[in-house]
């Protein structure tokens, strides 16, 4: 099958050592006298000092977790001046230290006390500083809105709270990095905006599942070289469980009938005819596809065996 060529729209923390990146901005040559081009000159000299001014400054905001709020201000701010590859740098590197702090922020969240606080303030898709402001309770409050000006969000599953990194708010680096980055960012964003499972069961349609798994199989072929290629790969993986096997909960084919998910079946059909193109992933969902349409959509011995060769479980 041959696949369009998608935007994508829609997870490892990598030492920074980026292998993509562009050079620095491309100024248009002017059409002027050559006093005209001696200035556009200076023009362009002044620009790039500026620009590596404002990239070193912000390096040492990028050293130390204790300044992440700090960090994500002065780029919020000061992104547009740079380079793509000095913002790509920038925003990898910022990733890179959300990562690295993210243990110690999970260690507070999970003290007992603060567990049973968030019982009565949580609620989905609200922001750490709006929920920060719905509580009289000042250590929690406290603790919430440095959570949140430090670049995460809260979470929940089986019961218990929990910060994630807001990808969401990279979303306004997109236009300033590279394009390998921007689609990386976007994939990421749609992580955090939607989390494709809790609780060991599917909480996004299976077509959703699988587009997700194209957008990300979409990257690795695109940027093979890039330095997020080990992290789309990752999650990547986890996709094509998702799509092939289901989880526990949620399992592709039913416990009982072992007959497979009728949402599944419309959804993985419909996907196999709009698409039309190059793409391993959806060779091996028609495979799938094709043998279950002649067994009545069933699990026997052959479709078992047809996915421990085709997309086999670590």
């Amino acid at each position: 099958m041959k696949m369009k060529t998608t935007v994508l729209t829609a997870a490892i923390a990598a030492a920074l050592g980026l292998q993509t990146g562009l050079p620095g901005h491309v100024l248009a040559e002017g059409s002027g006298s050559s006093t005209g081009g001696a200035a556009g000159s200076k023009t362009a000299a002044s620009a790039n000092s500026h620009a590596e001014a404002v990239y070193k400054a912000a390096l040492p905001l990028l050293s130390s977790s204790a300044r992440l709020p700090e960090a994500i201000k002065y780029l919020n701010s000061n992104i547009y001046a740079v380079t793509p590859y000095q913002a790509t740098v920038l925003t990898l590197k910022l990733e890179n230290l959300h990562k690295a702090a993210l243990r110690a922020w999970e260690s507070k969240f999970m003290n007992s006390i603060v567990q049973r606080k968030l019982t009565s303030v949580y609620k989905a898709g609200i922001s750490m500083a709006k929920l920060a402001d719905s509580t009289d309770d000042t250590s929690l409050r406290s603790l919430l809105k440095s959570a949140g000006e430090s670049g995460y969000k809260l979470e929940t599953a089986e019961g218990s709270f929990f910060p994630v990194i807001d990808y969401a708010a990279y979303r306004k680096y997109r236009v300033y990095v590279t394009a390998d980055i921007r689609n990386y960012i976007s994939i990421m964003g749609t992580e955090t905006d939607l989390p494709s499972s809790k609780d060991n069961g599917l909480i996004i349609s299976w077509g959703d599942v699988a587009a997700r798994a194209l957008a990300q199989e979409e990257f690795i072929q695109s940027y093979p070289k890039s330095n997020r290629i080990s992290a789309v790969k990752n999650l990547y993986s986890t996709y094509v469980t998702n799509t092939f096997y289901g989880q526990n909960n949620t399992p592709l084919f039913h416990y009982d009938n072992l007959e497979m998910d009728l949402e599944a079946q419309k959804a993985y059909s419909g996907l196999l005819a709009k698409y039309n193109g190059s793409s391993p992933f959806l060779q091996k969902l028609d495979g799938l596809m094709k043998l279950l349409k002649d067994n009545g959509y069933k699990l026997d011995d052959g479709v078992t065996e047809y996915l421990k060769s085709e997309v086999p479980q670590s």
